[in-house]
């Protein structure tokens, strides 16, 4: 009878939250589909020595400007590199830029927006007119700037695209903060003595977290075309390092005798960033409690 009295109880044990989110998560088609492309895209960049033909700085003069072929899938470039290869050595610029900028961006408007929120007053006045200061350029032209100033590298297209993305960030955790330090939780924190960082980073921060990732699921997209815009500028990475939007830049000249060296880069662009998009309006309406069923 104990046995099956604890059996019966194993059943009717409620699932995790864990496990019902990734439930309802990849009930939604848009969420397999996008979270498909990102596997890919990691795998890809992880594998890039294998999955790519050639090196992508190997030149073959006699086979320049081919066009798509068994022998050079995506074509060649007007020095006979392969297209293939150089798109799946540039995700890794994709991915690291994405990593990279979307974490310090992060880092930034989270710790600028907590203080903001939850100091208020004078502390909340600054930061506020710093954040609509920098929320009221371009965030391509801002970068462009920045680069300008710092000088074209892949380090500082990184460092350009996190100060250009961090007031998002800021408005949206202040904004969280506002409405949750004068719950009943964070009195009694406060009641109890404990210290200003403790109640930020360990009871209003954890309950902020869910705008947050989706925020930065959706910023990650943004990162890599602003990247492949600086690339395509001449700001970004430096030749002979792979860029999606360096690629680009060096077919510009081409498109009419070389079509595939603009074409395969745009459209990888357009499905990572599609595939980020999508996965990143799943998240939402998963985490979004108003939607739960």
């Amino acid at each position: 009878m104990i046995e099956i009295s604890r059996q019966t109880q194993t059943q009717q044990k409620p699932k995790s939250n864990f496990s019902d989110f990734t439930r309802r998560l990849f009930k939604n088609r848009a969420a397999i589909f996008g979270a498909s492309i990102i596997l890919l895209l990691i795998l890809c960049a992880i594998l890039a020595p294998v999955i790519a033909p050639y090196s992508y700085d190997y030149q073959d003069l006699p086979n320049m400007l081919k066009p798509p072929s068994k022998q050079f899938i995506f074509g060649t470039d007007e020095f006979g590199r392969d297209i293939f290869s150089r798109i799946v050595y540039g995700s890794r610029i994709s991915l690291e830029v994405g990593f990279v900028a979307v974490g310090l961006s992060l880092i930034i408007g989270t710790t600028l927006g907590a203080l903001a929120g939850y100091y208020g007053g004078c502390v909340d006045y600054v930061i506020s007119a710093i954040t609509d200061i920098a929320w009221a350029f371009p965030t391509t032209l801002l970068a462009i700037a920045f680069v300008a100033a710092l000088g074209p590298s892949l380090v500082n297209v990184m460092i350009a695209v996190a100060l250009v993305s961090w007031s998002g960030y800021c408005r949206l955790v202040r904004g969280q903060f506002l409405s949750l330090r004068e719950r009943e939780f964070v009195e009694a924190a406060h009641l109890l003595g404990m210290s200003d960082i403790r109640i930020i980073f360990k009871h209003i921060l954890p309950n902020s977290l869910a705008p947050i990732i989706v925020m930065a699921t959706l910023e990650f997209p943004k990162a890599i075309i602003v990247e492949s815009s600086l690339s395509f500028l001449g700001l970004g990475a430096q030749p002979p390092t792979p860029s999606w939007g360096s690629i680009l830049s060096n077919g510009k000249a081409l498109i009419a005798e070389a079509p595939w060296i603009s074409i395969f880069p745009g459209i990888m662009i357009m499905i990572v960033v599609l595939g980020f998009n999508l996965f990143g309006d799943a998240l939402r309406d998963v985490l979004d409690p108003r939607l739960k069923e």
